[in-house]
């Protein structure tokens, strides 16, 4: 990995989290129940405006990559399939609290499965910061009430893997990768329309023009510009790091409803907010730090 992009790296894998902090808002305003309805929209639409790009910006195509599962993305797309999957079911089948605190362990899981399968060095440094945003997480969620769902708790926890293994196989991608979770959906889609097709069918006969309007927006701009640059990230930064930006969600989510909505967050999502995203700009500061004075990193 070359040092003197990894400030690069993260500013790209920040834009993006700040960008899918947003989707919680989308669902919310989508007021969609049918959890699978919701998994084949985003996914048709992230794919149909990355193959639309593809099409008609050749210069785009040495960051995008192949918007088609080929031999050498085809882990990749498979996790991000099964990643934006369980991510929606989980939000919406149990407590968005322990949801989101079993899927901030994503980069702890990404740098186990890196060391344990390609030996990879584990950067101390970045596990503290990832162990500082589960704690922001905990903090968040400490004020928020709701049953367990068994079920739910088992989707984020394939949802933490999925994530980690569809970095860590995107970080080994040859050429563009923007639009490797793009792909991921269009699979995940597909599988929706064979095997739920009757219920989720009826589920967008009775859908109204807002509500397509916001599954649009969500899909085709939202999901595959915040997955897509969070994606290309791990070009320059290790999976891990990849995975500390999807805590920006659980951070500045609340931010987002609370503005639009109307719904104020709660003492415990502001102070739990302050240290996630304290935890992510202190890490990309010390990786900066070092890529400018080379210093090791660890």
């Amino acid at each position: 990995m070359k040092r003197t992009l990894t400030g690069n790296g993260n500013l790209i894998g920040i834009a993006g989290g700040l960008l899918l902090s947003t989707d919680s808002l989308f669902i919310r305003m989508m007021g969609i129940d049918n959890s699978w309805a919701i998994v084949l929209l985003r996914g048709a639409f992230m794919w149909a405006v990355c193959l639309l790009v593809w099409l008609m910006w050749r210069p785009s195509r040495s960051t995008l990559g192949a918007p088609w599962a080929t031999r050498d993305n085809l882990l990749s797309v498979l996790f991000f399939c099964l990643a934006s999957a369980g991510f929606v079911n989980a939000l919406n089948r149990g407590n968005v609290a322990t949801v989101l605190v079993i899927i901030s362990a994503t980069p702890f899981v990404s740098a186990l499965i890196s060391r344990v399968l390609f030996g990879a060095r584990l950067d101390r440094g970045l596990l503290t910061a990832a162990l500082v945003g589960m704690v922001g997480v905990a903090i968040v969620m400490s004020g928020r009430g709701g049953h367990e769902n068994g079920l739910a708790n088992l989707f984020a926890l394939g949802t933490a893997v999925s994530m980690a293994l569809a970095f860590i196989y995107s970080s080994r991608v040859e050429g563009g990768t923007l639009a490797l979770p793009s792909v991921g959906g269009l699979l995940a889609a597909l599988l929706v329309g064979v095997f739920a097709g009757g219920p989720v069918q009826q589920t967008l006969m009775q859908m109204n023009s807002a509500q397509w309007g916001w599954a649009l927006a969500e899909g085709a701009l939202v999901m595959p510009l915040a997955m897509g640059l969070i994606t290309l990230s791990t070009r320059y930064v290790s999976p891990a790091n990849a995975g500390l930006f999807l805590l920006l969600e659980t951070a500045l989510a609340p931010l987002w409803i609370w503005l639009v909505l109307g719904q104020a967050p709660t003492g415990h999502a502001l102070i739990g907010g302050v240290v996630i995203v304290g935890a992510v700009l202190v890490n990309s500061l010390r990786s900066r730090r070092a890529e400018l004075y080379g210093e090791p990193q660890s």
